[in-house]
């Protein structure tokens, strides 16, 4: 097996050329996907770049029999899921497709937020005080297997944030109440905007006695969130805000939805990352637009439109380490030793949990 360090001092143009010449000997087998907010230098090399919906679909429908994919470990998991169906091995003359990261400890926080452990007992406790069939567990894509795995079993769903209003309003239709995790910032926002009551939405803090709540309060909500969150969407900042809207009057300023709930009610809009990008691209030149993501994102939206004035709405940049780890060096070596016939870093979702993952998924496809 080929060592990470033998790469980490090569140059740029060099590791380009060892990965074109693993992609041209491997051709449709292998497929590089890439997250919008890795780094520019593997953003170049991917087939395909994306928000979590878009590389979930790119996933499911790939003819590659390997997927490089550059992003974080749930994004993986939920690729393997989808590109290893029975069908597909079957269509495949009976192999598993190969997902490998170029590093494997590129985890989600907001992910570890929650245990498969602390999902059950979270039912439990529900199920004491309340009548758990009437609600519908829904999680945030940005979730472990076994997450959506508990999802599935319990006739729950999968949302991204770009179909999260979807996903909620079909829940409503089935059942009267949901559960919504792990993200409270998104669960919060989606349910407001289709009309919950601020009074009908509990937060359920983990680890704690009826999640810090009370009997009426979870009898009374119609949603309950666990209490959840993106780490690098927290940072922005409202003085910020407020200085951008103060200096530049016709400013527009969007963000995501993992943005706390004040400053969401402080934007113009919010979406998802393609969302984000699409209100920039259609923007006329001259405009002014806050953008409140992931910073290397909103970096690069800058630099790809000179003609518009770009702000961040925080003091500094707000960055999702775990992203940054995809690196053009590691995405080399994983890709020569992949070559080589023995894949590193290849991630495989437990048995037990595939079927119930995947029917929460479908909610995706």
């Amino acid at each position: 097996m080929r060592d990470i360090t033998d790469y980490t001092g090569l140059s740029s143009d060099v590791l380009r050329a060892k990965i074109a010449a693993v992609r041209a000997k491997a051709g449709d087998r292998l497929a590089i996907l890439a997250h919008y907010y890795v780094p520019d230098e593997v953003v170049e090399i991917a087939d395909y770049v994306g928000d979590s919906l878009g590389l979930a679909k790119k996933a499911a429908a790939s003819p590659a029999d390997t997927v490089l994919f550059c992003g974080v470990k749930f994004m993986l998991e939920t690729a393997d899921v989808l590109m290893n169906r029975p069908e597909r091995i079957a269509a495949r003359g009976g192999r598993r497709a190969v997902v490998m990261a170029p590093d494997i400890t590129a985890g989600c926080p907001m992910a570890d937020m929650i245990t498969p452990e602390q999902a059950e007992d979270w039912k439990k406790q529900l199920s004491e005080l309340v009548d758990f069939s009437e609600f519908t567990p829904i999680t945030y894509v940005n979730s472990s297997s076994e997450t959506k795995a508990f999802c599935g079993r319990n006739g729950g769903a999968v949302c991204t944030s770009a179909n999260a209003e979807k996903v909620v309003r079909d829940a409503f239709a089935k059942r009267p109440k949901l559960l919504f995790m792990p993200d409270s910032r998104l669960g919060r926002t989606t349910a407001l905007e289709l009309g919950v009551k601020p009074e009908e939405i509990v937060t359920w803090r983990p680890n704690k006695p009826l999640g810090l709540s009370t009997p009426e309060a979870i009898k009374r909500a119609r949603v309950i969130l666990w209490d959840g969150f993106c780490p690098t969407h927290q940072r922005f900042s409202a003085p910020v805000i407020k200085g951008i809207k103060k200096a530049y009057p016709n400013a527009q300023f969007w963000v995501h939805p993992e943005a706390p709930r004040d400053i969401v009610e402080m934007a113009d809009g919010y979406g998802s990352t393609t969302k984000l990008l699409d209100v920039v691209s259609k923007a006329p030149a001259g405009a002014t637009l806050a953008i409140g993501t992931e910073w290397k994102l909103v970096d690069r939206i800058r630099r790809q439109n000179p003609d518009k004035t770009i702000l961040f709405p925080a003091e500094q940049p707000s960055v999702c380490v775990n992203m940054s780890k995809s690196t053009l060096d590691k995405a080399a070596w994983a890709l020569e030793n992949w070559a080589d016939g023995e894949p590193v870093n290849v991630v495989t979702t437990p048995e037990d949990v595939v079927e119930d993952a995947y029917r929460s998924l479908e909610s995706l496809l």
